[in-house]
């Protein structure tokens, strides 16, 4: 069987779609191997050199790949509006798994997934441009009977609410979690802590920048606390606020395993990947 997954997100690290994309392709290259052909779609520009660098190695090596020179906004475009089928970049496929910001023609049957609905649930929190492609997304699968997978049966009921999509339509398949989130050696905290000059105890909060995050209430609700607060992501858009930025994952475990308590006061996920991984690191949440 020839599968075709749109990767392009993957390369926006530090995002929860990122992870998921890639802990999904990875998955499916080891229990597919020898018996399924895995075809990578990736639309990028100027991530194009992240691509390159994945597909020299392994198991990403294993996949077929395809690596158009098309940025985000270009991609909404050609895929959202045109009617170009992902078949004329990737050949033949038996299956398809669409990314979360596009949704190609296809000659085969499709499967897309939706992590959250904060569009809908939360829309003056969501870049314009992101809930302008998210609105003209769901409208395309909604209405070519695409079948749906949900992150979360809060998601999934989000759907049915808001599209009046049957229950048949949707699938909950909960996202996991890679086995390096465990509680850290206290050698291993040490040497993060020194990296990035933390006190011995801090509160942290880990996710990209942005208002549904809801990180001005959270400094205002601990600003009276003697922990000082650790705020972990790239920035999305709207208010910026001091954090230690992007963090490698490699860095992330010992992060989690070394604060006080986790917090965590986004005012909408589809899922929410940092409480898990701070549970499975042994953090209070």
């Amino acid at each position: 069987m020839k599968i075709g997954i749109d990767v392009s997100q993957m390369c926006y690290e530090g995002t929860g779609v990122a992870r998921y994309v890639h802990d999904l392709s990875q998955a499916l290259l080891q229990v597919g191997q020898g018996q399924h052909e895995i075809i990578f779609f990736a639309g990028a520009l100027r991530q194009r050199a992240f691509f390159t660098r994945l597909m020299a190695e392994l198991p990403w090596s294993t996949a077929t790949w395809k690596i158009v020179p098309f940025p985000p906004k270009i991609a909404r475009i050609v895929f959202g509006l045109l009617p170009i089928k992902i078949e004329s970049f990737t050949g033949y496929l038996d299956i398809f798994h669409a990314s979360d910001w596009s949704q190609p023609n296809t000659l085969a049957p499709s499967v897309t997934t939706v992590h959250d609905l904060v569009f809908k649930k939360y829309p003056d929190t969501v870049d314009p441009l992101i809930r302008r492609s998210q609105e003209q997304r769901l409208k395309k699968v909604v209405s070519q009977g695409i079948h749906l997978i949900a992150d979360s049966k809060s998601t999934k009921d989000d759907l049915m609410e808001i599209y009046h999509l049957p229950t048949t339509r949707i699938d909950v398949v909960y996202p996991g979690i890679d086995p390096s989130y465990s509680p850290q050696s206290s050698k291993e905290i040490e040497r993060v802590k020194t990296k990035y000059k933390l006190p011995d105890q801090y509160l942290l909060s880990v996710g990209t920048q942005e208002p549904r995050k809801n990180l001005t209430r959270l400094k205002e609700a601990v600003s009276g606390l003697d922990l000082p607060l650790v705020l972990v992501g790239k920035y999305g858009w709207g208010e910026k606020t001091q954090t230690l930025g992007y963090v490698p994952d490699s860095d992330l475990p010992a992060l989690y395993s070394g604060a006080s308590v986790f917090v965590y006061p986004s005012l909408y996920e589809g899922f929410g990947f940092p409480v898990l991984e701070a549970m499975a690191c042994g953090t209070p949440v």
